[in-house]
């Protein structure tokens, strides 16, 4: 049996082991791997279900559909996380991780795909949630932002690897890419030494509970699901606009997966000074490179400009989710980790399973999305500017002893 990792430190004292890092780490990437993973392989899915009604669409929604179900049910799981700990909901949602990822080996219909991403996105949504909220009680203050920035370098990387590979395997065949998400069952063993994670029975929270900053939280939600509306035409509308211009399914995986390469050095590079700048400051320079990015997409007369804006927009990309969590968690009460950031999780996935739909580009216009799509993050990026100018950065809330990604 493994050795249980340490409780959580309170702040001053040492943050977790490398162990208990590395599979938060490691979690994290089970959520692009959610997506990126299949989606080189889409063209070929849906040609291979071509005589199914609304084939085009329903291919689409295979990549986004775990965005409503993960919008729908992180609230749930964060009531579970905070009731019951961590490591209970990370083993449950493991493995239907495995069961609903696998699952594309044997379908036999589009009906059948949907119905695997329907139990992979309730994989994502307990994994996102519990670990999200592990990371909050693990880590306070400018050691937090530290590792969010790690952590989303993490899932860029994850994301740089799993496009081209993903985009190899589905040269090989449609079903080929379904192989990775068995993959996860390897980490069974470091979810098991993880803390169980109740933050609830803390000594500091017996007296009157302290209520989250609810306009401001809403405000970050509303600028995730925003965000995610506009990042998510990369691999929801990049892969048929890269076939109209003639790329292959590999090199289409390869320009993908550079656009999140550029996001995880901008978010490892951003690291090495988490705490020394105004989060909406950072997050909002971020939405108007990404903004500068989609521009360059959408004007493109080839796949060298293409793969440009993809870059920029990586760039851009990077400073996002990490300033916008630290935000996040400035916000938000020991006792309410769970259920804010299963918000989080339904904002950020509810935006993933809108892009499609909001953005959608007729067939000949595939870069018609990305116009709007610039024009989004533009305008988010002038928000957060003008908060960062206009208000000081929010104290971060004292973070107790607690028992808890």
């Amino acid at each position: 049996m493994p050795t249980p990792a340490p409780s959580p430190t309170a702040p001053g004292q040492a943050p977790p082991d490398r162990v208990t890092q590395a599979t938060l780490l490691l979690l994290s990437a089970l959520t692009v791997m959610s997506g990126a993973t299949i989606a080189p392989a889409l063209p070929a899915m849906q040609a291979h279900f071509a005589d199914t009604p609304n084939a085009a669409l329903l291919v689409k929604l295979a990549l986004t559909i775990l965005g409503i179900v993960i919008a729908v049910t992180a609230p749930l799981f964060g009531v579970l996380a905070d009731r019951y700990g961590r490591r209970p909901v990370l083993l449950a949602a493991l493995a239907l991780y495995v069961i609903g990822g696998g699952s594309g080996l044997i379908a036999q219909s589009l009906g059948q795909v949907l119905l695997g991403r329907i139990v992979l996105g309730l994989a994502v949504a307990g994994t996102m949630t519990a670990a999200g909220a592990l990371v909050n009680d693990l880590f306070s203050g400018a050691a937090r932002g530290r590792f969010l920035s790690q952590q989303a370098a993490f899932t860029s990387f994850g994301g740089a690897v799993l496009l081209p590979l993903g985009g190899v395997l589905a040269a090989v065949g449609w079903r080929a890419p379904f192989f990775l998400y068995l993959a996860a069952a390897l980490l069974l063993p470091l979810l098991l030494r993880l803390p169980r994670g109740i933050p609830g029975v803390a000594p500091d929270l017996t007296g009157p509970v302290q209520a989250p900053r609810w306009g401001a939280v809403t405000l970050v939600y509303a600028l995730a699901l925003g965000y995610m509306v506009v990042f998510y035409l990369m691999p929801a509308q990049g892969p048929f606009l890269l076939r109209a211009l003639d790329a292959s399914p590999g090199l289409t995986g390869l320009m993908l997966g550079s656009s999140t390469l550029m996001a995880a050095v901008t978010s490892l590079v951003f690291s090495r000074f988490a705490g020394r700048f105004d989060p909406r400051r950072l997050a909002g320079l971020g939405m108007v490179v990404v903004a500068l990015g989609w521009l360059l997409v959408f004007r493109a007369p080839g796949l060298a400009v293409v793969e440009a804006g993809l870059l920029v927009a990586g760039l851009g990309g990077g400073l996002i989710f990490p300033n916008l969590y630290a935000w996040l968690a400035d916000l938000t009460p020991p006792a309410w980790r769970g259920r804010v950031t299963a918000g989080m999780s339904s904002a950020v996935f509810l935006g993933q399973f809108l892009s499609p739909l909001l953005l959608a580009a007729p067939a000949g216009h595939e870069a018609q999305g990305f116009a709007a799509g610039a024009a989004l993050a533009a305008g988010m990026g002038a928000l957060l500017l003008v908060l960062s100018v206009r208000g000081r950065r929010a104290p971060t809330a004292p973070v107790p002893h607690t028992g808890l990604n």
